[in-house]
């Protein structure tokens, strides 16, 4: 479960990160409008907006992926585990034959 909690805390990070990242670039914004090369700027800002989106995105993917992995590694686990008990069975059920 530990996982899934890694999981959701990275998740909640990425959420921090990127309100921190609107709220920096909404700034930026009312920063460029004001100066005197404003249309130039807002239109580099808007750029890098642009690309920030695509990584914020890239990163939702791998998240996903990785939280899909997780399932899968826990779903191995298990019958891992359940292996693990079946052989202390089949141990035992020798040691009784051998006797």
């Amino acid at each position: 479960m530990s996982s899934m909690q890694w999981n959701q805390e990275t998740k909640t990070k990425l959420n921090e990160k990127v309100t921190t990242n609107i709220l920096d670039m909404a700034s930026l914004a009312r920063q460029l409008v004001r100066s005197s090369r404003s249309n130039e700027l807002l239109a580099q800002a808007a750029k890098n907006f642009s690309c920030q989106e695509q990584i914020i995105q890239n990163s939702a993917n791998s998240l996903t992926k990785m939280q899909n992995i997780t399932t899968q590694l826990e779903y191995q686990e298990s019958a891992v585990e359940r292996s693990m008990s079946t052989i202390d069975d089949i141990q035992d059920q020798l040691k009784t034959i051998q006797r």
